[in-house]
């Protein structure tokens, strides 16, 4: 089979400072667990749903489900494929196919999508170890636990193995890891500890019941309790309540920032942000385990080789909000509204001094912002005003001294963080302060004091 023929399928809807988070609503039969990939794709044949390609074009796309063939076997399938595609137009064609992000958003819901970017690739050079990923949410609310996870469906025998048999292992792996969360309780989903050993022992389970002679599969995974107090701990900036989470990956190595670094280029910051985004996103799906390594050690602020600041900024800045804009656009294909990246933080605690700390105040806050024009507004622009928004918030906090803070309420910080906002809103960068998703307690017990 010609490279052309090649696909790696795209990691796009996994969660990470590189690609953000996606997900659609549950179906019915799916109870209170939702999941990015739904089991089957249900509609029929039709129109092409990008219709940027004709219809002749569409009808050699539909040529390749040949009569029977889910019951092929790999190899007897992959000889007519090489057969009917060795030609240029064939080829070109396929990768137009398969870099529209329409049919890729379709791939769930499409036949001929879902043929496109699970069977079609079988006929490719890499079509031995296929590799997914996927997640399950309990809710679709924001604070809700999610199992995010990966797995590889490796042909051991292709002589022997059906196509109706690899996609029903692929099926049966998906239908697994969502039953996973679906009869936990609300303390057993925040029992990270336990819900770990839980989890290990159903995919183990589960990888033991679908191996055959024909088919190796392995699976991993990262788990994220729901949030405390509706507090969103998506945005891997926040460091609230961290001893909740613990590092499912190695910390990244030289060669890893060295490959990521290969998108910080003398110009970058006058990159337009399509282009570096574009640009970011191709990188991590090409480069997956480096992307959750990465990930891991930006969330975790866990970095165990030596980065410069300016490295450290383009990595905790510039690549974490180009992940989250990458993942919101992708998660707004699916849910068919814009939906804004944003930014949280949890600020340092103000505490009284003295020997009995009975005031103290605490502050979560979150804003979002929208880029009008991503095709002229480069990294660097975005990179100055959310950076400027983030000090400047930091500032007003930090210059304010508790019993300041102890005289406030939520109004009055909302007030104040949408002043801060209006500042460093532009022509073409919008910033809003979230306010519902903005937390401020204060406890004060002096005047119980004897």
């Amino acid at each position: 089979m010609k490279k052309y023929l090649t696909i790696i399928l795209a990691t796009l809807l996994t969660l990470s400072v590189f690609t953000g988070c996606a997900g659609r609503s549950s179906s019915p039969e799916q109870s209170n667990v939702s999941t990015t990939n739904s089991p089957i794709a249900t509609s029929e044949p039709g129109e092409m749903p990008d219709n940027s390609f004709s219809k002749e074009e569409y009808q050699k796309l539909l040529a390749l489900q040949l009569d029977g063939y889910e019951d092929m076997t790999i190899s007897d399938y992959r000889s007519h494929i090489a057969k009917l595609t060795d030609t240029t137009e064939y080829r070109d064609l396929l990768e137009r196919f398969w870099k529209s992000q329409i049919l890729y958003g379709a791939k769930d819901t499409d036949t001929t999508a879902s043929f496109l970017f699970y069977v079609l690739p079988l006929a490719g050079d890499e079509w031995k170890t296929q590799n997914f990923s996927e997640e399950v949410r309990t809710s679709n609310s924001a604070d809700s636990a999610r199992l995010e996870y990966s797995f590889s469906l490796t042909i051991l025998d292709a002589d022997t193995l059906t196509i109706r048999e690899y996609n029903t292992a692929r099926l049966n792996v998906i239908k697994g890891m969502q039953d996973i969360l679906g009869d936990k309780t609300a303390p057993e989903l925040q029992n990270t500890n336990s819900i770990l050993v839980d989890i290990q022992s159903d995919t183990d389970n589960l990888i033991e019941q679908l191996k055959t002679e024909e088919i190796e599969i392995s699976i991993e995974y990262a788990y994220f309790p729901a949030s405390v107090q509706g507090i969103d701990k998506e945005n891997g900036q926040s460091q609230g309540n961290s001893e909740q989470e613990t590092r499912v990956y190695s910390n990244g190595t030289e060669e890893d920032y060295r490959s990521l670094f290969t998108l910080k280029t003398p110009d970058y910051q006058n990159t337009s942000i399509k282009d570096f985004n574009t640009s970011l996103l191709a990188w991590a799906n090409e480069n997956r385990e480096r992307m959750e390594r990465i990930d891991e050690d930006t969330k975790f602020n866990d970095f165990s080789v030596t980065l410069t600041a300016e490295e450290l900024s383009f990595v905790k800045l510039t690549v974490f909000l180009s992940g989250m804009e990458n993942g919101k656009a992708i998660q707004s294909s699916y849910a068919e509204t814009e939906l804004n990246p944003y930014y949280g933080e949890y600020l340092p605690e103000k505490i009284t001094s003295g020997s009995l700390d009975v005031a103290r105040c605490s502050l979560y806050y979150q804003f979002s912002y929208r880029i009008s024009e991503t095709e002229t507004v480069t990294v660097g622009e975005r990179d100055r005003q959310i950076e400027n928004m983030i000090n400047a918030v930091q500032t007003f906090w930090g210059d304010m001294d508790v019993e300041s803070a102890l005289k406030m309420n939520e109004n009055d910080i909302a007030k104040k963080l949408e002043e801060i906002a209006a500042i460093y809103t532009t022509d073409h960068i919008t910033i809003t302060i979230n306010k519902e998703q903005i937390h401020f307690e204060r406890m004060d017990e002096r005047a119980y004091r004897n």
